[in-house]
């Protein structure tokens, strides 16, 4: 039930909540018809305006859609991904036909911390490339990633270069060839950096992914430090909002 006590929050953004959680929780699943208004109306006590309140809040955050005389649909679904192969993101969503768009870029050269340092396997006084990004869908932040690279070719620092895929980009244009890659999975709860990047408070966990990608050692040869796993080259860190990602892992 909602609470009607003064100074509670307000009864369309309780109802609002409770939905949203159904929605997540898979209660109701996409396709599925939320019950009518009549029917929230007698089952939480309210009137006609706070749930239509109520709907056009979750409406407008994507989770339904309202239609006149058919009723109200759930289109919302979290992102299943499996991990197979090494792929950019722009990839990953194309085979789920979601378009997605770079709201957010900077490219930069730093000097590395000694855990980008220690990731890339360079010493730390070797300047890194670092490429910050935010991945959005119809407007809404899915992904913040932090991208360090090795210096190993000359990337410009205009940030239209990096708007849609970065392997495609660096295959393309440098011949990077990426041959493996190793992904350590975690959930975590937000920094403010991060709060910021996807546009979340601080109670809701994220979906931490920390990538390595490496390079076959025979296209560097004057580089001895390939291991068996070839010389690394990209270290990421890639936060995503828990209420809109999952990710299954094929054993």
């Amino acid at each position: 039930m909602l609470n009607h006590e003064k100074g509670a929050p307000p009864l369309y953004s309780q109802l609002e909540s409770i939905i949203k959680m159904q929605i997540e929780r898979g209660e109701y699943n996409r396709g599925d018809f939320l019950p009518t208004e009549k029917m929230l109306m007698d089952q939480y006590e309210i009137s006609r305006v706070t749930v239509r309140q109520a709907m056009a809040a979750l409406s407008q955050a994507g989770y339904i859609k309202c239609s006149r005389g058919i009723g109200t649909e759930v289109i919302y679904e979290k992102i299943d991904e499996h991990m197979k192969s090494v792929i950019s993101f722009t990839d990953e969503m194309k085979q789920h036909n979601i378009t997605m768009e770079t709201t957010y870029c900077r490219m930069e050269k730093i000097m590395p911390g000694t855990t980008v340092a220690s990731a890339l396997q360079i010493p730390l006084t070797d300047q890194c490339y670092c490429l910050t990004r935010v991945r959005s869908v119809q407007g809404r932040p899915l992904v913040y990633t932090i991208t360090y690279m090795r210096d190993l070719v000359e990337l410009p620092m205009d940030s239209q270069y990096y708007m849609e895929s970065l392997y495609k980009y660096l295959g393309e244009v440098h011949e990077i060839r990426i041959v493996r890659g190793r992904d350590t999975l975690e959930a975590a709860l937000p920094s403010l950096e991060v709060q910021k990047f996807l546009e979340i408070d601080a109670q809701m966990p994220v979906f931490k992914r920390t990538r390595q990608t490496f390079l076959p050692g025979e296209d560097f040869p004057a580089l001895h430090t390939s291991g068996k796993d070839g010389l690394v080259f990209e270290y990421s860190v890639c936060y995503y909002p828990g209420n809109r990602y999952k990710y299954t892992v094929d054993l």
